[in-house]
């Protein structure tokens, strides 16, 4: 009688099928992991950082990584496809929130005019920035000062940059 049991066809198939999902099952539960802690970290760096400029070069930084990781490309051109879509849509992401900002009434111009302290620039670069601000006619001296106040608020921006990563590097808990 317990050999009919172990030669009997349906038995043997139903155990090999047990078997295979016993084995399958902690691989997938594995995966499944995986990729739900990646689809957190991303979203944990997302929320992070909010300006859409740092989102979008972490992205590409991503594909950086992804690219370079890849010894032979022919056999990955679906998820390269991918990542140039969503590439793609991140930066027209990121024109449009430049737009938005860049879209302000004169009004508002005019507000966050009043917030800059009037000692803060040299008379010339204030009264270029009202021009500006106003919107009156400006003549060549102002564009002149206008071009020198942007090339000045670029340098402090991009030494902004370099302190907030420093400011991150001090900040981390050991």
């Amino acid at each position: 009688m317990s050999l009919n049991k172990w030669l009997d066809e349906d038995n043997s198939k139903n155990n090999k099928g047990k078997s295979k999902t016993k084995i399958i099952s902690p691989f997938k539960e594995q995966k499944l992991k995986k990729i739900k802690e990646s689809i957190r970290k991303s979203q944990k760096q997302e929320t992070e950082s909010k300006d859409p400029i740092d989102v979008f070069i972490s992205y590409v930084s991503e594909f950086k990584k992804f690219l370079n990781s890849r010894t032979y490309l022919r056999g990955d051109l679906d998820k390269l496809i991918t990542w140039i879509i969503n590439l793609n849509y991140k930066y027209k992401e990121l024109i449009n929130s430049n737009e938005n900002f860049n879209t302000n009434s004169k009004e508002s111009n005019i507000e966050l005019l009043k917030e800059i302290p009037p000692t803060f620039l040299d008379e010339k670069l204030t009264l270029t920035l009202k021009k500006y601000a106003y919107k009156d006619k400006m003549n060549n001296s102002d564009r002149y000062y206008l071009r020198k106040l942007k090339s000045l608020v670029k340098d402090q921006l991009k030494r902004a940059r370099i302190y907030q990563i420093m400011d991150k590097i001090l900040n981390q808990k050991f």
